[in-house]
């Protein structure tokens, strides 16, 4: 009996601990998450595929976006406290510090081609994430993942109007009237180079290669951590619903992404990497523009497959744009997001703050982040 009541403890350790981090996606529109990622009926910027392919359906015209580098990093001013007197020469005194605080970085670009119902993305994108949990027994949660590759998707388009024309640089979007059913369809190819573990800060493996100088670069701390490289293919489908009507449109969308989970050929390493899972997303939208002036609403449920908690899976946004700037905000998993862009040829320039969980549950442990993107060059023009 209590071996029986011991493995059922440590099952249910090992499947909390699974679960107790942020939820995977290719890819985040810097836009989309500071409207609490509430984004599936809405989104119509360079980050359209990685929501929900279908929503191609709504564009007229030509865009493209040659340059839009994006950086997130940790919001350390939020915990400034962490870091007065900070210890600079005690190891144990650094851990203290540091202990349950998330730890992210982020660079990336997705270059892209939108032409009528048909659209093309390349990426970059590294992302490392890095928690210390455990006083009693220090262990380094890292998640780091360098995706490289492309997504391409399509959409058919049942009825008409309730389709966009963006129209000259700086210029108001403008929707047609009518009602749209959209099917929207996506392929993409990506190379990943990943580490994803628990490591022990004290165990042997780790400090015996560094103590015998076997760590003299970043190529070799990743190595020792367990990197390895492959590649795969995905498969998205998406559906879109829209109606429009005067100077109002309402959308309503649900995706498929990574469509029986993404899987990867290993190809340099040892450790296989984690399959990027399918993931149900639906959500709904709002829009009335006024001309000088606009505003949207936006409300999603994801991921809609998996052991999350529901309350986690809630997602609400809110913009309000006038011609060359807007105001965004959102509520994500339980945490606030708000920022702005602002619309000036030949950039656009996006800044804010957002908070994800990184926990098992609900607001069981919040990363705090601040992003910024800029867009350089990018137009679009009517058919």
């Amino acid at each position: 009996m209590i071996i029986k009541i011991a493995l059922i403890n440590l099952f249910f350790l090992f499947s909390l601990n699974l679960y107790s981090k942020e939820a995977s996606y290719v890819a985040r529109s810097p836009r989309g998450l500071l409207m609490g990622d509430a984004y599936t009926a809405i989104a119509d910027d360079e980050y359209t595929l990685f929501y929900n392919p279908a929503t191609l359906g709504r564009n007229k015209g030509v865009s493209f976006t040659p340059l839009d580098p994006t950086f997130a990093v940790t919001n350390f001013y939020s915990e400034q406290s962490r870091f007065t007197n900070f210890p600079s020469k005690s190891p144990t005194g650094i851990a203290n510090k540091i202990m349950d605080f998330p730890l992210y970085l982020q660079a990336s670009a997705f270059p892209n081609l939108k032409m009528g119902q048909f659209g093309l993305t390349m990426f970059l994108n590294s992302k490392t994430s890095m928690v210390l949990r455990n006083a009693t027994h220090p262990m380094l949660d890292i998640n780091y993942n360098y995706d490289r590759g492309f997504i391409t998707g399509f959409a058919y388009n049942v009825g008409i109007g309730a389709a966009t024309s963006k129209g000259r640089k700086g210029a108001k979007a403008q929707t047609s009237a009518g009602e749209r059913l959209s099917i929207g369809v996506a392929l993409k190819h990506m190379n990943r180079q990943s580490i994803d573990g628990q490591f022990d800060l004290f165990g042997t493996s780790l400090l015996g290669k560094i103590s015998n100088g076997g760590i003299n670069n970043a190529t070799d701390l990743k190595n020792a951590l367990g990197s390895s490289t492959g590649s795969a293919w995905g498969y998205d489908l998406g559906v879109e619903y829209a109606r429009s009507s005067g100077n109002s449109l309402f959308t309503a969308g649900y995706s498929l992404l990574d469509i029986g989970g993404t899987r990867f050929k290993l190809s340099e390493g040892t450790q296989s990497l984690q399959i990027q899972k399918m993931t149900a997303n639906t959500g709904v939208g709002f829009k009335q523009d006024f001309g000088i002036f606009d505003y949207t609403l936006s409300a999603d449920l994801h991921p809609l497959l998996g052991p999350v908690d529901f309350t986690r899976q809630m997602h609400f946004g809110a913009e309000f744009s006038l011609p060359f700037i807007s105001l965004m905000t959102g509520w994500s998993e339980g945490y606030l997001s708000y920022g702005a862009s602002v619309k000036l040829w030949p950039f656009k320039i996006t800044t804010g703050f957002y908070g994800v969980e990184v926990g098992a549950h609900y607001k069981e442990m919040q990363a705090k982040r601040f992003l910024l993107y800029l867009s350089l060059f990018d137009f679009s023009i009517d058919l």
